[in-house]
């Protein structure tokens, strides 16, 4: 992903043109939704505190958050060194590591009664090593992975095979009704193996 540079505090230029226009319209979106919600706060604290000690207390904290302070942290944890930030990856504990350090920067105490800023939960972590192989006749071919196919699976179970199955190709297996697309319209796909490219279908971007 290309990292974002700022030019002026209403526009994100991106190092691919094409998503320019994108990035500055969400950028300004973002900024909108922001200062839609902190002035919700700020009304529903105006209805407790009078208007010049809302201001004396409510001041230091509107002067914190600043379009670039965001977009700042916004490219940190959007680079590439973050690969992602996928669970269970490098990039998430960099990510848990940065957050946890903006914390403790700004003051704010834990709330885990451990006395930490995190908390653990299980995970289950699947790595896939499959094989595919094609029955035409007599003849087998073997498919490698990830060159020829991807295929993965979200059950836990040390091995799930899929034999002897009727093959049925759908495209890009999408049905968006918006652009006319039905990769499934008056196909047959009950109780057989889907085969369909990987991506998006080459629709025009609104």
């Amino acid at each position: 992903m290309p990292l974002a540079k700022e030019s002026d505090p209403d526009h994100v230029e991106y190092d691919r043109g094409g998503f320019a226009a994108v990035a500055k319209r969400r950028y300004r979106t973002s900024m909108k939704i922001s200062g839609l919600l902190l002035a919700l706060c700020c009304s529903a604290a105006a209805s407790l505190l009078g208007n010049d000690e809302l201001k004396d207390r409510l001041q230091p904290a509107l002067e914190a958050i600043t379009p670039d302070g965001l977009l700042a942290h916004i490219k940190v944890l959007a680079s590439d060194e973050f690969e992602g930030r996928a669970p269970g990856s490098k990039g998430e504990d960099l990510s848990v590591k940065y957050i946890t350090d903006q914390f403790k920067k700004i003051g704010l105490k834990p709330g885990n009664p451990d006395g930490t800023y995190t908390q653990e939960v299980p995970l289950a972590g699947i790595k896939s090593e499959p094989r595919m192989s094609f029955v035409i006749g007599n003849k087998t071919m073997d498919l490698k992975y990830p060159d020829d196919f991807v295929a993965s699976s979200a059950r836990l179970q040390p091995e799930i095979e899929i034999e002897k199955s009727d093959l049925v190709f759908v495209g890009y297996g999408v049905v968006a009704p918006e652009y006319g697309w039905d990769d499934y319209k008056n196909v047959d796909v009950k109780g057989k193996t889907l085969l369909m490219l990987i991506g998006d279908p080459p629709v025009p971007d609104p």
